[in-house]
């Protein structure tokens, strides 16, 4: 039994292919239901977040079951499946854990060490659970990847001053407007991009910060929290009119804010410039609203470019942190190794209950009068005195790769050695 990862990225593929192949929630129970209908696919965990859409399956036989995956994956896109494998990677066994855990501690983000991955990793083994399969692999695996993303933020520097796609889109602003003194904007979500987007700009000098979302109550909550105000969803053009800097992250599957719209705003607001954040795949702003004289649309892509000052202050807590996993993969590999033996532990097990069971049944026979349960329980304790040390040597031990002969092998099972 190996874990396989099959998925794609901000490095493999631009935001318009991640946006065709982002997860719906409305449509994640089905896709697992596809994926787990393959009888050699035992569990399986999906990962959908705006810079990646990665598919973990446990499997005997992870070249026929990753291809199995992939057409469902085209499929459910409607993108060719050779199209498809020019912008995905895969990998199997070591590899998929070593990248599970990078991922998870921010290792493969857009922003080096961000810390909003680990709690999307979370929430996709909770998802799994839930619509998918979860059993013996995934749930050592989720045990695993929270020890070793809490031990890197915990033992290294790579959460300090933390940066996320939400602070980048408002470094971005600052950027281009030079000062936001005099400068309102517009919030379109409250979901946790919106809220650090929202505070980030409480913490500067611009002058009005409006939130809208569709479920009202979150709006106001966010709103109360960075002294802004809150807008029912329902009449988000009429903002559009006042506000110099929208940034967006809902789970819309369409977009938001639309050429036309704008276009006419454009016209009320005698074409002083808007600057369009979009950080949500699917997007919610048209790209084409960039075609408008002075609206400038960016997406979360081009946020690279004002990362990347980031990542090289990260760079050396990296190396740390890749360390740790390395280390965490290793013990996560000595565990999948163990699971080899365990059939063999049962059996042997077995053998010494049925042994055990026998010579029962012979000295009731033999002795009628003899309490069973007194018999029963002192056969059961001394079977189990004498398994424990070499079934416990078994346990940590027996999956090694050393080469014994028969006599040193029951020296090491009994701890007979030096006797």
């Amino acid at each position: 039994m190996q874990l396989a990862v099959v998925g794609l990225n901000h490095n493999t593929a631009s935001v318009e292919l991640r946006e065709c192949l982002a997860v719906p929630q409305e449509r994640i129970e089905q896709i697992y239901s596809n994926i787990l209908k393959n009888e050699r696919i035992y569990e399986a965990l999906i990962l959908s977040t705006c810079n990646r859409v990665e598919y973990y399956i446990v499997t005997d036989d992870f070249l026929c079951n990753v291809e199995s995956v992939l057409k469902i994956v085209a499929e459910e896109s409607k993108i060719q499946l050779d199209e498809l494998k020019n912008h995905t990677y895969t990998y199997c066994g070591r590899d998929a854990i070593k990248h599970l855990f990078k991922v998870a501690c921010g290792l493969d983000s857009l922003v080096l060490g961000e810390p909003q991955i680990f709690g999307q990793v979370k929430d996709a083994f909770a998802n799994a659970k839930i619509y998918g399969k979860v059993d013996r692999f995934l749930k050592k695996l989720e045990e695993s990847t929270i020890k070793i993303a809490k031990k890197v933020r915990t033992d290294t520097k790579i959460a300090e001053n933390p940066v996320s796609v939400s602070y980048a889109a408002v470094e971005l602003a600052k950027k281009i407007f030079g000062s936001l003194k005099n400068k309102s904007a517009l919030i379109i979500g409250a979901g946790e991009m919106c809220e650090l987007a929202a505070k980030h700009l409480s913490t500067t000098d611009i002058s009005s910060i409006v939130i809208t979302n569709r479920t009202f109550q979150k709006a106001e909550a966010l709103a109360k929290e960075v002294s802004g105000v809150a807008k029912p969803f329902s009449n988000i053009n009429e903002y559009l009119v006042d506000a110099d800097i929208i940034i967006s992250s809902t789970g819309a599957p369409d977009y938001i804010v639309r050429y036309d719209d704008v276009k006419s705003i454009m016209q009320k607001r005698k074409y002083s410039p808007m600057f369009f954040i979009d950080i949500a795949v699917p997007r919610d702003i048209d790209p084409k609203i960039n075609e408008i004289e002075n609206t400038y649309v960016y997406d979360i892509d081009d946020l690279k470019s004002v990362v990347e000052a980031n990542k090289k202050a990260r760079e050396k807590e990296a190396v740390k942190a890749m360390e740790m996993v390395e280390e965490a993969v290793d013990s996560f590999f000595d565990w999948v190794k163990s699971l080899k033996i365990v059939p063999t532990i049962k059996n042997l097990r077995l053998y010494f209950e049925e042994i055990k069971n026998n010579e029962l049944i012979r000295l009731k026979e033999k002795h009628k009068s003899m309490d069973e349960t007194l018999l029963n329980y002192a056969l059961t304790s001394y079977l189990n005195k004498v398994l424990h040390t070499p079934l416990t040597n078994l346990k940590n031990l027996g999956a090694g790769s050393e080469k014994y002969t028969l006599a040193e092998a029951v020296e090491i099972l009994f701890n007979l050695k030096g006797e």
